[in-house]
């Protein structure tokens, strides 16, 4: 629309405070880091355990700047949701020459 831009990030296993979202003028960057641990029990004896660890990143350019204050991301069931509010006044404009 005219006044944001709504992105949508699947991050399964990841929680909020191992996602980072980065602004920078119309660059928006999104990196993660999950670790999964899994135990299986038979009698109070450990069968197996496996842990996972992995970290992805992903970074964009958008054809207008964000207002980096006004960014809201939320987490819910695995997908990252942003609204990246656009920038007042940014864009192309016309310079008189002197």
């Amino acid at each position: 629309n005219d006044k944001d831009y709504q992105v949508r990030a699947e991050i399964p296993g990841a929680k909020k405070e191992d996602i980072r979202v980065t602004v920078d003028g119309n660059f928006v960057s999104i990196s993660a880091e999950v670790r999964k641990e899994k135990e299986e029990k038979s009698g109070g004896r450990v069968l197996l355990k496996e842990t996972y660890f992995g970290s992805a990143s992903r970074g964009f350019s958008l054809a207008h700047e964000v207002d980096a204050k006004a960014v809201v991301a939320k987490l819910e069931d695995g997908v990252l949701k942003l609204t990246l509010p656009k920038r007042q006044g940014a864009g192309a404009r016309t310079v008189a020459i002197e």
